[in-house]
């Protein structure tokens, strides 16, 4: 997503401390060309194909010649034991969530003291499509697809807390696939109805962080209203850029709402209510968007991905 600063290019060879300021450890992030090992065969990186603070993505060869996305997570100065239990909770979320719009998890290992996940490989993310306005049955099938991965973490008490353009990628088949993927700042709710996150982005922060400083499943709701509404328009709800302070302001004082009903069209008012600044007021799960979704003309009338 634009708005998020990237991190130092893994792809040439470099180095990163990790552990506590009593012991640390020097690792060597991977570079085209690396072979990494794992007890299910070998991974060659070929490329680096995303790259983000917490966090890079490898193309990579592995077992029986097969294509996976390679995920490292990345030290970034944190100790061995925070980072190590970051990626074990992602791999235990990504192996216990199957879901046919939730990315599949191949293979994990540890190797020279870095962190790896064998994802499947998906073809870009949804922010390489961003940028224009797409056509409303495009916005619709896609969110379809977005709704159905979150109501199903919902049903299974987890909230992703992550849901922007750069963790939505996108298989084509006969049609665009979703996947959902980065988990790792999801949160189990265990019975609980909001969460304190321990990281916030603040590009797509829901009204309730500000409020409260707690999340919830309509705080993904509220994600998932701000990737539609840049769907739809083909620009940010939350202008990319804004000062913090400015940025609390907007959020706080409901424009994103306000530019979603600016649109005058029934997609842009379904929107909007995803974005009201008090829960309350949202929708209660992403099945009950889908059912206002799917009453609207341009999914009725559609042509362009009928129902096999």
């Amino acid at each position: 997503m634009a708005s998020f600063p990237a991190a130092p290019h893994p792809v040439a060879a470099q180095a990163a401390p990790l552990g506590t300021a009593q012991t640390r450890i020097t690792v060597q992030y991977p570079q085209a060309g690396t072979v990494l090992a794992s007890p299910r065969g070998q991974y060659v990186v070929t490329e680096v194909i995303g790259s983000g603070e917490f966090g890079a993505v490898y193309e990579s060869v592995g077992p029986f010649d097969q294509v996976y996305a390679l995920k490292m997570v990345r030290p970034a100065n944190r100790p061995y034991a925070e980072v190590q239990t970051e990626w074990a909770r992602e791999v235990q979320r990504l192996v216990s969530l199957r879901h046919p719009n939730i990315v599949y998890i191949h293979d994990a290992f540890e190797e020279n003291h870095l962190f790896y996940l064998a994802l499947e490989r998906c073809d870009h993310a949804l922010s390489d499509m961003v940028g224009e306005p797409m056509l409303e049955g495009l916005v619709i099938e896609l969110a379809r697809q977005i709704l159905a991965a979150v109501q199903f973490l919902h049903d299974n008490d987890v909230v992703h807390d992550d849901l922007h353009a750069g963790n939505v990628l996108i298989t084509h088949t006969d049609r665009p696939v979703v996947k959902i993927s980065d988990f790792g700042i999801s949160h189990e709710l265990r019975g609980m109805t909001a969460v304190k996150p321990n990281v916030v982005h603040h590009a797509i922060m829901a009204p309730e962080i500000l409020a409260s400083g707690y999340t919830s499943k309509q705080s993904d709701l509220y994600q998932v209203g701000l990737l539609l509404y840049w769907m739809l328009v083909g620009e940010p709800a939350i202008p990319v850029g804004l000062p913090y302070a400015d940025l609390v302001r907007y959020v706080a004082d409901g424009a994103p709402r306000r530019r979603a009903e600016a649109t005058g069209t029934p997609l842009g008012l379904l929107i909007a209510k995803m974005l009201r600044r008090r829960e309350a007021f949202r929708y209660t799960s992403a099945r009950e968007v889908w059912a206002d979704l799917r009453e609207l003309p341009s999914w009725k009338n559609r042509n362009l991905f009928p129902i096999k």
